[in-house]
């Protein structure tokens, strides 16, 4: 509103100075004086941050003008028409309510005036009510930002308090874990290992003079160590995940960091008896899958990569299709070289099919139950 204001001003001044001095060989030297004094005035208008200062000063202005038309050239109300829409923008909320108190000098205007201070006034007020609308929109849109602001940075706050929720749950399960292991090695191994000492150091004492109950208190600390050393491996065999959790949660959790690196959607299944899957198996399983991922992302134009992992009656089978533009041609570079020398080691074969998107499929044998 302000470059509007000023740039209106100046359009208007300068007809003014075209029209009472310019026009009139005879004008007056000082009207030079007033036109610059209103030019000041204006200028502290606008450099002026308080509302109420520059309020004040639009209304000086407005008294100004008329008195300077009243007392020195008529022509200088024509300079009327700005300055009463910029004090209308202080006060009125609707821009045509503006038109009355500019149309109204109008009947006190000498007849030689009105059809100049007409075209001001109809120039100055369009002008105004265009701004005045874009201004009403760009305030709108601001506020629309502001909210938008605001909304981010509460969402912001909840994530990053459901962040901070979630890693102290994390963080609480692990210690509950860890102070599981911790009671149950006190319980069972601490007190078995308490018990074979115990019956050692009997039985070091009595081994002199009761040779047969040495022997016997002996042979029952073997007993309770061999009792501890079974509740260490089973206590290890119920920490440690099964290889099949593993090889799952991890090409789970490295195929979904690549979609989310990489901007693909990418979807994982799995059917059958994971249990059959060799860590071998899962190794070349989780090389090729990430091999197809990244040959789609590089070279398929793909938005979504789909994973199988399906164990069947006598193979494994493993598929990586996207959703690209395919090939009608599959001409082998190294990428698939690789995948089918690494699925080698295993018996397995690689095939590639690009008739629908690219689909890459790894087989690979069952190992025989009991085998690695």
């Amino acid at each position: 509103m302000e470059v509007w204001t000023v740039g209106n001003k100046t359009i208007v001044w300068l007809y003014v100075i075209a029209l009472a001095y310019f026009a009139r060989p005879q004008a007056s030297k000082l009207l030079v004086l007033y036109l610059l004094l209103y030019l000041i005035v204006n200028l502290i208008l606008h450099i002026a941050k308080p509302a109420p200062v520059k309020q004040g000063l639009a209304a000086a202005t407005v008294a100004y003008v008329l008195l300077c038309g009243a007392y020195v050239r008529p022509e200088l109300l024509l300079l009327l028409p700005p300055s009463l829409l910029e004090l209308a923008s202080f006060r009125l909320r609707r821009h045509r309510f503006a038109l009355v108190p500019v149309a109204a000098p109008m009947l006190f205007l000498p007849a030689s005036l009105l059809l100049h201070y007409a075209f001001v006034a109809v120039f100055g007020f369009f002008n105004y009510a265009i701004v005045r609308r874009y201004m009403i929109r760009t305030n709108a849109q601001e506020d629309e930002l502001e909210r938008a602001r605001r909304r981010q940075q509460e969402l912001g706050r909840r994530l990053n308090d459901s962040a901070g929720f979630a890693q102290a749950g994390e963080y609480l399960a692990k210690l509950e874990e860890r102070n599981r292991v911790a009671q149950e090695i006190h319980d069972g191994i601490g007190h078995a290992i308490t018990g074979g000492l115990i019956q050692m150091e009997a039985a070091r004492l009595t081994l002199g003079r009761d040779p047969e109950g040495a022997e016997a208190l002996l042979n029952n600390a073997i007993a309770i160590s061999k009792e501890g050393i079974e509740q260490i491996r089973r206590t290890l065999k119920d920490l440690k995940p099964p290889v099949e959790q593993l090889g799952l949660i991890r090409l789970r959790a490295a195929v979904e960091t690549f979609g989310g690196k990489s901007d693909l959607l990418t979807t994982v299944v799995h059917e059958g008896d994971m249990e059959a899957i060799t860590p071998l198996q899962w190794k070349i399983i989780h090389e090729n899958v990430m091999e197809a991922l990244t040959n789609a992302a590089k070279y398929a134009n793909a938005s979504a990569v789909h994973v199988e992992v399906r164990v069947l009656n006598r193979f494994v089978k493993a598929v990586v299709s996207d959703n690209g533009q395919g090939a009608d041609k599959i001409v082998k570079g190294m990428g698939l070289v690789g995948m089918e020398e690494r699925t080698a080691v295993a018996n397995g074969t690689v095939t590639a099919d690009g008739s629908r998107g690219f689909a890459v499929t790894t087989l690979m044998p069952r190992a025989a139950p009991g085998r690695p």
